[in-house]
């Protein structure tokens, strides 16, 4: 029986990757169903692409709030006409991820049957199915969310068959990076290697640098892996990351390239060229993850159980300090920390030796 299907996540770029997981298993559980999104306006782009996916809703609150200031009779209208197209799709079956319970009351008068989500601090009163959660503890982001698909009469939750997550990329973006691999010098036979030295913008601006291992740090092994592997170096940045990009370039004694303004899915395609990509924890780690290419990623007060590549297998590498204070960030709680040890205690010399042993495979 056909179903309509709606999956709703608000967050970021590493979160909505960690969804796609359970929109590849509904596809699967329900191959015939239709299937809708409702994401950020910065996500999107990682969505319309899906092939399991039919339809994607924008909802940016920023766009509702700055209409609200200048015209709160147009923020209504616009408000009620987003809701509106919503319950003209007469979904059967919600899976909300966003902790809250806004996106689960306009679900009920939208008129969906089964709400499925997450009961985070009591916010799950209008979801139907939901399920008792204080935060993300102690499995993968991506199989809390499986956790709310329907149970199959083996009692067991449904999984998707390959798991992996999906950022599905075009032929366009593809020939945006030709282009500028090709003008840059770069053949078919250099050994291409990525390094993402940002994110960390979940935490928010004042905090990014908490995920952040050192600019100085990125630079000198940079140097090491082109001196090491007779490798190419290519930074890639995200916005407002223009500064951390200089710092790396000033500290380094060799050539590097430094990609030029791209999207994600253009990121992604980027990635896939490269040999593997060296990465702090945060989107471009799971941008990285989600075309199957190697990484080496360094986490500081996140845990990497939770919060790293997905799924977990010997192509992805972890580094982190022994610190006995890490992970710190639980229940989405950062607390205040002035030694940030848990990032400066690893030595360049260490990630190097996990590339070094991930080059010999």
């Amino acid at each position: 029986m056909r179903k309509n299907i709606l999956v709703i996540n608000p967050f970021g770029i590493g979160d909505v990757l960690f969804s796609t997981p359970l929109v590849s298993a509904i596809k699967e559980q329900y191959p015939d169903s239709y299937v809708a999104y409702i994401c950020n306006l910065k996500t999107e782009e990682i969505l319309v692409t899906n092939p399991a996916i039919n339809e994607v809703f924008v909802f940016e609150r920023d766009v509702y709030r700055n209409l609200w200031k200048h015209s709160k009779i147009a923020a209504i209208k616009k408000f009620l006409g987003f809701w509106g197209e919503i319950k003209k799709r007469k979904f059967d079956i919600v899976f909300d991820l966003s902790l809250g319970k806004e996106y689960a009351f306009f679900c009920w008068r939208a008129g969906i049957k089964d709400r499925r989500g997450f009961n985070y601090k009591g916010r799950g009163r209008f979801l139907n199915n939901r399920i008792f959660f204080d935060g993300f503890n102690d499995k993968s982001v991506a199989e809390y969310y499986l956790d709310l698909l329907p149970v199959r009469r083996t009692g067991q939750p449904s999984r998707s068959t390959n798991g992996n997550t999906v950022l599905a990329t075009t032929n366009e973006d593809k020939a945006y990076i030709d282009n500028f691999l090709n003008q840059s010098g770069v053949k078919n036979s250099d050994i291409l290697i990525g390094i993402a030295p940002g994110g960390g913008m979940s935490f928010g601006k004042e905090k990014q640098g908490r995920k952040r291992w050192s600019a100085e740090k990125f630079g000198m092994l940079a140097d090491k892996i082109v001196e090491g592997f007779n490798a190419k170096i290519i930074l890639i940045w995200g916005h407002g990351e223009e500064d951390l990009l200089e710092k790396i370039k000033s500290v380094m004694k060799n050539k590097v390239l430094i990609v030029p303004k791209t999207n994600i899915r253009e990121a992604a395609t980027l990635m896939k060229k490269c040999k593997f990509i060296v990465s702090n924890d945060g989107g471009m780690l799971q941008i990285a993850a989600s075309q199957g290419v190697s990484t080496i990623s360094i986490y500081g007060p996140t845990d990497e159980k939770v919060y790293g590549p997905y799924p977990k297998n010997e192509k992805h590498v972890v580094v982190v300090s022994k610190i006995d204070c890490r992970p710190c960030y639980k229940k989405f709680k950062l607390p205040d920390c002035e030694h940030k040890k848990c990032l400066e205690d690893i030595s360049v010399d260490a990630v190097f030796k996990e590339i070094a042993s991930l080059r010999s495979q």
